[in-house]
């Protein structure tokens, strides 16, 4: 059961690392588009590169 529960919250959940702490932050799939926050610096982390 645990399994098919942390398959499900990854797919709503996103990680970014952030360049200046290195801190890895999760990103909700309402801000996977938008510049964030880091929790620890308080930097920016742009949204990820789409590849086309």
């Amino acid at each position: 059961m645990w399994g098919i529960y942390s398959t499900l919250m990854a797919a709503f959940k996103r990680k970014r690392k952030c360049p200046a702490c290195g801190q890895q932050n999760v990103v909700g799939l309402e801000n996977k588009d938008k510049t964030i926050k880091c929790s620890r610096c308080g930097k920016d982390l742009p949204p990820p590169k789409t590849h086309t």
